[in-house]
């Protein structure tokens, strides 16, 4: 196995575990849109895992220099819009608007990233 193949492999984990926890963030708040009741709990603690992840994600990118990808450099500045928007709307309790805008591009990163790391992707909202 070559060196970007092992890492790879590693490093594939941590990605889909933020994106699955990312799109758990999005869902949830898609549905207090649709004027559902949503466990503010299980909204932040999706997000903490998410964010978890990727800072675990990028600190072991950052360790490996073979990694090197401007798929990841895009998939991080992504995840870290998102995260701020995220936590930002919620603090002032403004429109998800431009937070639902930056999850849509935080996925399309990722399926970059996924293709590069032979992973499935995600579908982006409409």
């Amino acid at each position: 196995m070559d060196n970007f193949a092992y890492h790879k492999e590693n490093i594939s984990e941590f990605a889909v575990t933020s994106m699955i926890n990312y799109q758990r963030v999005y869902r949830l708040l898609s549905d207090e849109l649709d004027g559902k009741q949503i466990n503010e709990q299980a909204l932040y603690g999706y997000h903490s895992m998410a964010y978890s992840a990727f800072m675990t994600m990028k600190s072991y990118y950052l360790q490996n220099d073979i990694l090197s990808h401007d798929e990841f450099d895009s998939f991080f500045e992504k995840a870290g819009q998102f995260s701020r928007e995220f936590t930002s709307s919620r603090e002032t309790n403004h429109s998800m608007q431009w937070t639902f805008g930056y999850y849509n591009e935080l996925v399309e990163s990722y399926n970059e990233l996924a293709s590069l790391l032979d992973l499935n992707s995600f579908n982006v909202p409409e």
